[in-house]
């Protein structure tokens, strides 16, 4: 429920004539300190402190219990819900020194909570997240502290020393504070970042030209600032080198190059009033490496068990993405269709159940992608293909229903820190029966999910588009098969975050020896050190004796224009960056004036009413102001007459008597001023504090005051209207506050937005008259949409277009910059930057039309429909999007890329096939034709120089592949490929030369030196001398073995079994034999095309049985210090069981999983040892079984003991 704090005060009876002298209304005093107790509407708590700061306050600190009673006090008079209340306290960084403190600072001022306060701690708080937050809460003797979820929206408590207190009632000073009528676009001010530059990964493709490097630094600056670049340490200009080159701002490096250009940048605005410096921007080159040519070893895999292929190691900056394809066709694997098998980011191939149809070699994509919009360089970006990974799959026998069992490697989170701002895939995939249909569904504990979440291939993946650090929190996989059987599994996901602005510093016009607090309010993981600047130099509590820094408080006493006028910035930085917010100080001092906000020249008040006079005069330092009447001063008695803390009078009862002229006198140190009002009185209800024309930014919160002067004991109400219609009170954005203290009467704009601006009427209404008036509310903010966007004829090119436009309304903000987004005719619907300009670059003064702007928009695509909209920037933010303008097609040409990923593989005996991607419909370069490809293949000859290209020609757009035979003797030898597309224009450009192999033939070589060795019983070793991997034996490359082996008496060609093994390996193992059975076994290398000849046979006689029976009698007793005797009784073993060698015993920690025990050997037929480093006090479990050439026998029951 809510409930206003001043009417639940003035129902109290608790306002005191001090709460209307020291502090504002609604704001109470306590020993030198104003509180704002804010319940209407709870927030988080970095949106408390944003809320609180807008006044330069901060969120409470509580220095002492004297204060703590203060506030314990007044929650239990005001807060009849019991509420929980934030405060400013935190925990100290990790490694943060804490001297005679308690582990907590108050973060508002940068103070260590004291520890004489520790008994106001409750001692009940389970919350255990990483981020925490001290609050009031209710316990069993009342209010005391508990720690936090930050996240939750809870009241909160302001704090400002009363020194400081002015700036409540004068945060709105503007640029145009103490100026009459002020020219609002050419008021003068320090530099303001609109636009700091970002670091960039820059990508090049060998033998391809960059595109040039660009960072932007924009500020807003009245005069205009230059901007200056440093490269380092080290400022650079076009001078330093030719391919540098700087306007209006921005720096642009032509033909970047790695070993010139890697560096850290930072741009340096300045005018007459100071200078500000940028967050530095690093210049890196991406790169990508290469698949090592010697093949992985694979992956091995049962029939109707779930399989996991993993891709070749392969260097990358800075990051890559994944395809894989199967076979030596090298067809792509598309999971929309396969829906039992998953890629996942980590570069791993995933089958929920494999059979032999899945049996084959699969080869994994690598390609080079960026980590966000500021990766630049080439459309094409680097792709590298690895060697081909086997997947083995041995047959058994098909599995009943099983699953889902959730794989071990998920819960996977990608990127694997994620960071606040990146997109964050959360990946789950379980194995089990194929023909089961999984069902997938996230859940987020104790929370909502996000609305930023898309899920998608198969609800496997859950995406979090432009993660935030609330974000955070622990996701819940679960996989269902219908009712029958489920799986499910947690994380934990925990965002890193750049430091960044809860509220950014706001420019301060104080007066002059007054005292200023500046409190900055960044957020990050971790959280964030601080660092302050004035005009680009740190500065610290030794900088003056005036100034005093305390982590993120900046306090300055005895302002002086002359030492602390100028750009003052805060840094917070963390182990991943540093961000800067920037302010302008102005130390004011003239004389006060009444001439912006005069009082009217008369006024009506209501017999026996109530009635307050305005007076809002400038000055610095503010003036001290005074009424009189008729020339008499006027005592402010709280009663008949109050002052209030605003200058205002109030007065009370008024009667026939009370007629006259007001005199409002301001007064200050360089002078006073005075404005005088006529008062009559009336018998009816009038408005006499009416609603002036205010001006406010968005999503900040407006009141407009509107008071009445109405006889005692008649009822009066307030009515609204917006724009003449009737204001609805939704709580949401319009509350309405009436029967309050003295200038608190009037309406609440919560959250105002653009819909908000208009017309508003108060109207004051009895049973015998009514009285309005009206006032405009003008809402500030980032820029309304541009109009006209349309492309200049003429302009259009094969990869430009000339882009006209005219800028909107600014929304009381001073336009920077413009985004230009397009989108083409073939991907309808999807919007991308194509550019960011300047004002300066864009605007046309010749033009006729005020805010007239063109660009010449480049790197488009030939023969592409393109349509173009605009987005404008202000200090405000980025504005709505234009309407796109109407499309226009640019010229036609040869088509500017290449076709991607362009390899070999596959085909029969003779063939060479080559494979691309093809283009996309946009890269066409045509608007009505389409393409065809020119394949060009050349035999790779080191002794022939620029040899002869042949050429295929591929009429079919779509076609991905040529074949072309060049021969059976000419099987598995390299050869040179490059494809290019070409259209009715002409050809586009060759892809680089790549090389291929044309198809493999048979293998002729024969492994050699075949024979076995028993294993256990149901196992034998086969050894064999490899075949020679070279082009005469095996004809292609070596895949790998294949062991046939079948029973001594059965047809071998009718009853053969076989089991294969990659790679050039020289041993294998042969499974599942029955005990004291002949097997005869032979061996065949083989390749892509198949199996090469049969080896000599073996013949190998399996061992007998293992161990049937376990010890049936185990003791454990203790022998000494971190050791344990065990005796067991031994066994007997039957004819069909091999003699026993020796026993094995498991040992592990019973709390834990058996499948991690230790496994101790003994050799001989012993029947007792001593087991060492035994933990005390530690359950242990163990179990025994006896060894022998037939394998381990049965286990022993578990056994538990401690020592």
């Amino acid at each position: 429920m809510l409930y206003s704090l001043t009417l639940l005060t003035a129902l109290l009876g608790i306002t005191s004539s001090q709460n209307i002298y020291d502090c504002p209304s609604s704001w109470f005093t306590n020993n030198g300190f104003c509180y704002r107790f804010e319940a209407d509407v709870p927030l988080s708590y970095d949106n408390a402190r944003g809320s609180c700061n807008l006044n330069g306050a901060g969120v409470l600190s509580v220095d002492n219990m004297a204060e703590n009673t203060f506030i314990v006090q007044w929650m239990q008079q005001n807060d009849p819900f019991q509420q929980d209340w934030y405060t400013s306290g935190v925990p100290v960084l990790p490694g943060t020194i804490v001297v005679n403190g308690t582990g907590f600072i108050w973060e508002s001022t940068g103070e260590q909570i004291d520890p004489s306060l520790s008994s106001v701690w409750l001692n009940q708080s389970s919350y255990t997240g990483s981020r925490k937050v001290i609050i009031y809460t209710y316990g069993k003797t009342g209010p005391g502290w508990v720690l936090a979820d930050p996240t939750v929206k809870r009241p909160y408590i302001c704090k400002i020393s009363m020194q400081e207190a002015y700036r409540i009632m004068l945060t709105d000073r503007g640029f145009d504070y103490g100026i009459d009528s002020p020219d609002m676009a050419s008021l003068e001010m320090g530099p303001h970042f609109i636009i700091q530059p970002h670091s960039m990964v820059v990508i090049s493709q060998p033998g391809a030209l960059t595109e040039p490097v660009s960072l932007d630094c924009v500020v807003q600056a009245n005069p205009p600032a230059t901007y200056r670049w440093f490269k380092g340490d080290k400022e650079i200009t076009d001078q330093t080198d030719s391919r540098y080159a700087i306007t209006n701002g921005k720096l642009t490096i032509m033909k970047p190059d790695e070993a010139k250009d890697s560096d850290r940048y930072q741009c340096r605005a300045e005018n007459k009033f100071g200078t500000v410096i940028s967050t530095f921007a690093e210049i890196s080159f991406g790169s990508l490496g290469e698949f090592n040519n010697v093949p992985d070893a694979g992956t091995k895999a049962k029939a109707y068990e779930g399989a996991t292929v993993q891709c070749s190691k392969i260097f990358y900056k800075p990051a890559i993405s994944y395809q894989w394809y199967k076979g030596s066709d090298q067809q792509f694997i598309r999971t929309q269709f396969q829906t039992y098998i998953f890629v996942s980011n980590s570069g791993k191939l995933y089958f929920s159940e494999v059979t032999r149809n899945d049996e084959d070699q699969y080869s994994c994509v690598a390609i080079l992608t960026g980590v966000n919009r500021y990766t630049i360089g080439t459309d094409q970006p680097p792709m590298a293909t690895s060697m081909p990974i086997p997947l083995v799959v041995e047959d058994q026998a098909p599995l009943s229903e099983w699953g889902p069992a959730i794989q071990n490697d998920f819960i996977a989170v990608f990127p694997k820190s994620p960071m606040r701002g990146q997109d964050v895939r959360l990946e789950c995939f379980a194995y089990g029966s194929s023909t089961s249909v999984f069902t997938y569904q996230w859940t987020r504990e104790d929370k909502p999910m996000p609305g930023s979440v898309v899920l998608s291939d198969q609800n496997r993946v859950l995406t979090i588009r432009d993660a935030q650090l609330e974000d955070s929190g622990i996701y819940r996989c679960t996989v269902q098969r219908g009712a029958a059987a489920s799986d499910t599994k947690v994380m934990q996901l925990m965002l890193g975050a750049i430091p960044y602005f809860v509220s950014p510093l706001e420019d301060q016009h104080a007066d002059i020896d007054s005292q200023l607090t500046w409190i900055c309010n960044a957020r990050g993981n971790p959280e964030p050190t601080y660092q302050w600047f004035k005009n680009g130099v740190a500065i610290t509590s030794e900088t003056s004796p005036t100034i005093r820094i305390q982590k993120n408080v900046l306090t300055i006493t005895k302002l002086d224009p002359k030492v602390h006028n100028g750009m003052y910035q805060c840094g917070a930085t963390n182990e991943h960056g540093t961000s800067h917010s920037n302010a302008q100080l102005r130390v004011l001092a003239f004389a006060p004036n009444i001439n912006k906000f005069p009082p009217p020249s008369s006024i009506i008040a209501s017999n026996g009413g109530n009635l307050t006079l305005r007076c809002q005069p400038e000055g610095s330092p503010f003036p001290t102001i005074t009424w009189s009447r008729g020339g008499a001063a006027i005592n402010s008695d709280g009663v008949k007459y109050t002052i209030l803390a605003n200058g205002n009078l109030h007065i009370t009862q008024i009667s026939a008597g009370d007629k006259g002229v007001y005199t409002c006198k301001a007064t200050n140190s360089y002078g006073e001023a005075q404005a005088s009002t006529n008062l009559d009185v009336t018998s009816g209800a009038t408005i006499s504090l009416p609603p002036t024309n205010q001006v406010a930014v968005v999503n900040r919160t407006v009141f407009l005051v509107c008071e009445a002067s109405y006889p005692t004991g008649i009822d009066m109400v307030h009515q609204w209207t917006f724009n003449g219609f009737p204001l609805y009170y939704d709580l949401v954005h319009f509350r309405q506050t009436q029967g309050g203290s003295p200038g608190t009467n009037g309406l609440y704009v919560l959250n105002a937005q653009f819909d908000h601006e208009g017309e508003y009427t108060c109207t004051a209404r009895t049973p015998f008259n009514a009285e309005s008036r009206s006032a405009y509310l003008t809402i500030q903010g980032p820029p309304r949409q541009p109009a006209g966007i349309y492309v200049q004829s003429g302009t259009v090119t094969q990869t430009s277009a000339g882009v006209v436009w005219t800028e909107g309304d600014n929304s009381g903000g001073t336009i920077s910059v413009h985004l230009i987004q397009v989108s083409n005719q073939f991907e309808p619907g999807v919007w991308e930057d194509l550019l960011t300009v300047s004002v300066v670059e864009s605007y046309r003064p010749e033009s006729t039309t005020k805010g007239k702007h063109q660009v010449n928009a480049t790197g488009l695509n030939p023969g592409t429909g393109y349509m173009f909209r605009v987005i404008a920037q202000n200090e405000y933010g980025l504005g709505t999007p234009s309407d796109p303008s109407s499309m226009v097609q640019t010229l036609s040409a040869p088509p500017r890329v290449y076709p991607n990923h362009v390899r070999g593989g596959g085909g029969s005996v003779g063939d060479l096939t080559i494979r691309w991607e093809a283009l996309k419909r946009s890269q066409y370069g045509v608007a009505n034709g389409t393409i065809y490809y020119k394949v060009y293949w050349r035999r790779k000859d080191e002794t022939v120089k620029d040899a002869v290209w042949n050429l295929i020609t591929i009429n079919n757009d779509r076609q991905e592949y040529a074949v072309t035979q060049v021969g059976a003797e000419y099987y598995y030898l390299p050869y040179e490929t490059k494809v290019q597309a070409v259209n009715s224009e002409g050809p586009g450009p060759n892809s680089s030369v790549v090389e291929i192999y044309s198809a493999e033939n048979l293998p002729i070589g024969v492994p050699e030196n075949v024979n076995t060795f028993t294993f256990n019983s149901s196992c034998i070793t086969v050894n064999w001398k490899p075949v020679p991997d070279d082009r005469v034996h095996a004809r292609g490359k070596i895949l790998g073995y294949v062991i046939n082996y079948w029973d001594e008496e059965d047809d071998p060609n009718l009853f053969t079994r076989s089991i294969r093994y990659y790679g050039n390996v020289d041993s294998g193992l042969v499974i599942g034999l029955e005990s004291q059975v002949n097997t005869i076994v032979d061996v065949q290398v083989y390749n892509s095309a198949g199996l090469g000849p049969r080896s000599n046979t073996y013949v190998m006689e399996t061992a007998r049985l293992p161990a049937l029976h376990y010890s049936e009698e185990v003791r454990v007793a203790s022998a000494g210090f971190g050791k344990a005797r065990v005796w067991w009784r031994g066994i007997t073993t039957a004819q069909i069981e091999e003699d026993i060698t020796g026993w094995v015993i498991w040992l592990w920690t019973a709390s834990e999983d058996w499948r991690g025990a230790e496994m101790i050997e003994i050799p001989g037929n012993v029947f007792m040892t001593t087991l060492h480093n035994i933990s005390e006090h530690r359950l242990y479990a163990m179990r025994i079984a006896a060894t022998s050439f037939g394998g381990t026998g049965k286990k022993s029951p578990t056994v538990y003991f401690t020592t």
